[in-house]
């Protein structure tokens, strides 16, 4: 046991100097060596602190992620729901004389079920507010006393202890069988320890909020990870039902197109064969031949060469006309007297 726990019994006993002197420096290294300790434990909460912070921002990048890609899943979800309504609309007004698939209305409406899905998969309320009241909570943290140093008392005892040894050192004049007690560096250790308790105690409760928050952090991070990956997927699949849709529409366009064509063509040879029986003449209301309609056209492509070259003549003119009347209003103005401005 050090000896100077022995002046904690009786701070008042009576030791020689030389023996005073050793005791007094095994307190002196006491009172530095509870100080250094709080010293390295305020270190280890701020690297605590540090990588508390580096957990945060990761959490930040994170829910940012996961919102953006839920903003852009909920916007993508409310245009499938307004074009699939359309499209389910259209179809249900042209199924009595139109084209209608039993198969294809039941793949829209298994669409509309599975949209309902991924609308549930880009639900993050409920992560949403776990990370803010974590943030709040951090931020509190930050803001803390305890965040701070408080090792100043335990500054100035140290700086107390060490001066009692340094006058006691400077004594040369005292005998060396002198007597003297420990009062003052009793107290100075007893203040010592009370405030390494007080200081220690905040600290460790300050570790340990810090600890919690960090442990939050670490059981939320594969929830988010999960999640974004579920929108992900939801995202993906809602792509996919689109771009089938759109396929079936085109494919519903082509055949309705088909049909419509073939009832055209059939209904006007009918129609004009009948009258070419009764008449003998072609009927200039029915729809004319292949090559009439290219005669036609090349007519028009001719005319509107025409009026194009005709454009270009006119165009050359005015430039030219426009041309000369700069030059000639040139003159004028270089033909007047203007020696008036020389005098």
């Amino acid at each position: 046991m050090p000896d100077f726990l022995v002046l904690l019994q009786d701070s008042k006993i009576q030791l020689p100097i030389p023996q005073l002197r050793k005791v007094w420096a095994e307190a002196v290294h006491y009172v530095s060596g509870l100080k250094e300790d709080y010293s390295r434990l305020f270190q280890g909460q701020r690297a605590a602190m540090l990588s508390l912070l580096r957990y945060n921002t990761n959490l930040t990048k994170m829910k940012n992620t996961m919102v953006s890609a839920s903003q852009q899943l909920e916007a993508k979800l409310r245009f499938f729901k307004q074009s699939i309504d359309i499209d389910l609309e259209r179809y249900s007004d042209q199924m009595a004389y139109g084209i209608s698939s039993e198969k294809m209305l039941r793949a829209w409406k298994e669409m509309e079920d599975k949209a309902v899905t991924c609308t549930k998969a880009g639900q993050i309320s409920f992560l949403d507010e776990q990370i803010m009241e974590l943030h709040t909570e951090i931020v509190e943290l930050q803001r803390s006393p305890y965040a701070r140093r408080q090792g100043d008392v335990m500054d100035q005892l140290e700086k107390r202890a060490i001066e009692l040894y340094r006058q006691l050192k400077q004594r040369n004049s005292t005998p060396d069988n002198a007597y003297c007690d420990s009062t003052e560096m009793v107290k100075i250790i007893v203040q010592m320890v009370q405030s390494q308790d007080r200081v220690l105690k905040e600290l460790f409760g300050h570790l340990s909020r810090l600890l919690g928050c960090k442990q939050k952090i670490i059981v939320l991070l594969p929830q988010i990870e999960m999640t974004v990956n579920r929108i992900k997927e939801a995202d993906s699949s809602l792509m996919q039902m689109q771009a089938k849709r759109q396929r079936e529409i085109w494919h519903l366009l082509k055949i309705a197109c088909t049909q419509s064509s073939a009832r055209s063509l059939g209904g006007s040879s009918i129609e004009t064969s009948a009258n070419s029986r009764t008449t003998g003449w072609p009927d200039k209301s029915l729809p004319q031949p292949l090559s009439s309609m290219l005669i036609s056209k090349e007519k028009s492509r001719e005319t509107c060469r025409k009026v194009i070259d005709e454009n270009i003549t006119y165009q050359k003119e005015l430039s030219t006309v426009i041309l000369a009347a700069t030059v000639e209003q040139e003159n004028s103005i270089m033909s007047m007297d203007w020696s008036w401005l020389q005098q």
